[in-house]
């Protein structure tokens, strides 16, 4: 069952476990440039790298801005490199930050690179990475996943500055072998991060954050365009989120818990809260009203690029959707897609999801969908859908995230 409580352990309290930590972050985006600031602000005694693919661009001394704690700090990683076998030497645990798209080929990489035993986690942990991760790793290291990013992070400026807020109060840990997440928790903890339990990694996996909250607002701002189509003026992403946003982010999370409650006892996913539940929020209305208010929503924009005419990036101008953004590259083939697989595999309808998938594929000229409208398209193989990874039965499923 999952532990509510914090899990605070002796050896991550230990100032002797701390200060050997040899911690390697891949990934100098948003969430990698602030785990690593933070890590090392954290321990300082620890040994923080990043692998990023332009090391010229990072300064030696990263500014972290911890807005909600209102400090401000300079952060020095002890190595910040396109060497990726010299970030990885040692590590013992190593946080991969990249996009699920890159995950499979960042496995292929860095599989003798890392050391025998270390733990390998994916920030967040949902899109098939675990299909991957055996082929590359079999038992040489161990696999982790959050269900959610620990904090949000936003670059101020690429390699010298991130801002950092809206911390979860803990994070929900799982892995791939039970076995596995004793360590896991207390190197975690380690770094600095409080955590809960998730009995396994299909709990990790299936967590409706962004596979379900960006694609209903995508959906939204997109669904009634065509490619290319330029709209009137820059939109946010989630200020003017309306009650249809919410109806299908909510409809496509109730799809998801009827596959869990098929699942029943034989798999622990109690710690896949209901999107109603996490905001608080029960009712369409009241999660209409709780996207719009949310503070560090606030600022974000909608994945658009000026159209053709707007080279001035004018606010007013036309703007057409980004769809090189992650919102369109990731949160569909590598979340929602992931999701639909598990429900089509236990029997159970989809018919929101199947909808946004649908729009989706057209929109991006994929073919999800078989002719017969099964979920056979030939275009599956570039998702994280179970059924062409080898998981079709619900004996696979109950086999993978059992162990």
């Amino acid at each position: 069952m999952i532990e509510e409580s914090l899990n605070v352990t002796e050896a991550a309290n230990s100032m002797a476990e701390k200060a050997a930590m040899n911690i390697a972050i891949i990934g100098g985006g948003h969430i990698g440039t602030a785990m690593a600031c933070y890590f090392k602000h954290h321990n300082p005694q620890a040994r923080v790298t990043m692998a990023v693919r332009d090391e010229g661009r990072f300064a030696k001394e990263i500014l972290c801005h911890d807005v909600e704690q209102g400090l401000d700090y300079y952060a020095t990683p002890d190595l910040i490199t396109s060497d990726w076998t010299a970030a990885l030497s040692g590590a013992q645990i190593v946080y991969i930050t990249l996009p699920h798209f890159l995950i499979r080929d960042t496995f292929a990489k860095i599989a003798d690179m890392v050391e025998p035993g270390a733990l390998v986690g994916v920030i967040p942990g949902s899109g098939g990475c675990e299909f991957f991760f055996e082929e590359f790793f079999g038992r040489r290291a161990r696999l982790f996943g959050f269900q959610r990013v620990p904090f949000t992070a936003k670059l101020a400026v690429y390699g010298h500055e991130v801002n950092l807020k809206s911390w979860k109060p803990y994070s929900v840990v799982g892995t791939l072998f039970s076995q596995d997440l004793d360590d896991a928790i207390a190197a975690v903890e380690a770094c600095g991060l409080a955590t809960s339990r998730a009995a396994n990694f299909m709990a990790v996996s299936m967590t409706p954050s962004n596979p379900v909250l960006h694609t209903s607002r995508t959906f939204e701002l997109f669904g009634a365009t065509k490619p290319g189509e330029p709209l009137a003026g820059r939109r946010k992403f989630y200020v003017g989120w309306t009650d249809g946003a919410s109806r299908t982010m909510l409809g496509m999370d109730a799809e998801l818990h009827q596959m869990i409650d098929q699942i029943g006892d034989e798999l622990d996913l109690s710690s896949i809260k209901p999107l109603g539940e996490h905001y608080e929020a029960p009712t369409v209305e009241a999660m209409t009203r709780k996207i719009n208010s949310i503070p560090t929503f606030q600022t974000v924009f909608a994945p658009m690029v000026p159209a053709p005419g707007n080279e001035d990036a004018s606010p007013e101008g036309a703007w057409v959707a980004d769809t090189s953004s992650r919102m369109f590259t990731e949160d569909f083939p590598w979340g929602l897609a992931v999701i639909k697989g598990y429900c089509e595999l236990f029997g159970v309808k989809t018919p929101v999801m199947d909808g946004v998938l649908s729009w989706y594929a057209d929109y991006m000229g994929f073919e999800y969908f078989g002719p017969d409208g099964t979920w056979s398209g030939k275009d599956l193989d570039k998702t994280g859908t179970p059924q062409v990874h080898g998981v079709r039965t619900r004996e696979d499923v109950i086999r993978l995230y059992g162990r």
